[in-house]
């Protein structure tokens, strides 16, 4: 399936209409529809797709070799060795570049593993070859950190060269409709804060069977490709994995403050700057401080908390009951599931919901367009959702219930906001399952 990704279409569409050589670096997590992306941008032009193992290079290459041939119309050379990618690309020369040719090297952080001077190899390619022929190059990786060291980041060999790049992130929440049609309101929330919206985890989800037997079959299954997910997604980014797995499961808990993340595991708070901070450059956390502050790197109410709803189900409910899964003690699983997946998960899975639903459509919430949207809290209260421009600020709880009595929710939204010294226009506003209220 493929959905939601016309802007990063066009980018490439305006990258392959250039005159000139194009240089594209498209990255992000494993399963979030990269070579999707790559499969409709080249279905209609001519492209060699050089899918990178960690195999041999030579064998590689040979195996790479009909593709082109037959790009170059060279089949009388299907004898010839191909034993540098020098080599490879210099045997593209034969092709007449009349119509611009896409070249994908997809999963490249394994061709970097093989020969560690791959990259200092392709910047030669790149300045002496490709540069001036009428080539789109692209290089796809999954894995984050490695395509940072190899192409991203000022150190890199290959930095300065790529003409555009497309970090791929989670789809829009209103896209797990296009995987799960007729799905109910609640059953999506429930997805969005356990399966995310992951496209390759969203085509797991069988419509025909209900959400919990969705969770036992695709997740708590030790035979589903789920059940390891979180596992083997951290193993390709991550050494150390025992610290960086105990912070995940601790924040998966509810511990969200560097302090009481640090005194669960019996360290100082120094001691795990540095694994937070990775796990917020690989997208898995996000450092939240309350949306009014001023100077937010100054802040000293930084919670911590799980970017990727998919890992923060699968650290609470899979990784911790490991000992139960492994024995088949699957109904015991889904108990706790049933018992506090919808206070622990699905409500603040709702607060994001509506968050993004605002920022989408304003005018339907507000009476204004806001400039920033978040939580905000201090040591004694805490609001869902504060928007606010220049001039106004709104002041939003989401009510993970059918109906509220909205006499009692004013009151209280009132008395918290008082916290906040403004001199904006204020309003009110209460989101529920079924509907939002304008106070």
């Amino acid at each position: 399936m493929f959905y939601n990704r016309d802007e990063e279409l066009i980018t490439l569409e305006k990258e392959y209409s250039k005159r000139s050589s194009s240089f594209s670096v498209i990255y992000g997590r494993r399963r979030v529809g990269k070579t999707a992306l790559i499969y409709e941008f080249i279905k209609d032009k001519p492209n060699i797709f050089f899918y990178a193992t960690e195999a041999n290079l030579s064998i590689q290459l040979t195996n790479l070799l009909p593709q082109i041939l037959k790009i170059v119309n060279k089949p009388f050379l299907k004898d010839i060795e191909i034993n540098s990618i020098e080599q490879l690309f210099n045997l593209l020369n034969e092709y007449d570049f009349k119509k611009k040719l896409v070249f994908v090297i997809d999963e490249y952080q394994n061709l970097s593993k093989v020969d560690k001077s791959i990259s200092s190899q392709l910047q030669y390619i790149w300045d002496t070859i490709l540069k001036s022929k009428n080539i789109h190059l692209i290089l796809c990786g999954s894995v984050v950190s490695m395509m940072h060291s190899e192409v991203l980041d000022y150190s890199s060999p290959l930095y300065g060269r790529r003409t555009t790049n497309i970090h791929l992130k989670e789809l829009h929440t209103r896209y797990i409709n296009s995987f799960i049609p007729n799905i109910s309101f609640e059953d999506k929330m429930r997805v969005y804060a356990s399966f995310g919206t992951i496209p390759k985890y969203l085509e797991s989800y069988d419509p025909s069977l209900d959400f919990y037997k969705n969770i036992k079959e695709n997740i708590l299954n030790k035979n589903s490709f789920l059940y390891q997910e979180g596992y083997f997604l951290l193993k390709q980014e991550l050494n150390e994995l025992t610290n960086y797995f105990s912070i995940l499961e601790i924040i998966s808990k509810g511990e969200t403050k560097i302090g009481s993340i640090a005194s669960k595991m019996q360290v100082p708070s120094t001691y795990i700057t540095r694994y937070l901070t990775k796990l917020i450059d690989l997208d898995i956390l996000v450092k939240e401080v309350p949306i009014t502050e001023k100077n937010p790197l100054k802040s000293k109410l930084g919670r911590y908390r799980f970017k990727d709803k998919f890992l923060n189900f699968w650290f609470f409910y899979v990784y911790k009951n490991y000992n139960l899964l492994e024995i088949n003690q699957t109904q015991a699983v889904i108990e706790e599931i049933k018992q506090n997946f919808n206070d622990r998960f699905v409500s603040f899975a709702f607060e994001d919901f509506v968050k993004e639903q605002i920022l989408l459509n304003p005018a339907k919430f507000l009476s204004f367009t806001p400039l920033k949207i978040g939580r905000w809290w201090n040591n004694k209260e805490e609001i869902d959702l504060v928007a606010y421009n220049e001039t106004n600020i709104a002041f939003i709880e989401c009510k993970w219930q059918n109906s509220v009595n909205k006499e009692r929710v004013k009151n209280a939204l009132v008395k918290k906001s008082l916290a906040i010294k403004t001199n904006k226009k204020e309003e009110y506003v209460v989101v529920t399952k079924s509907d939002f209220i304008k106070i």
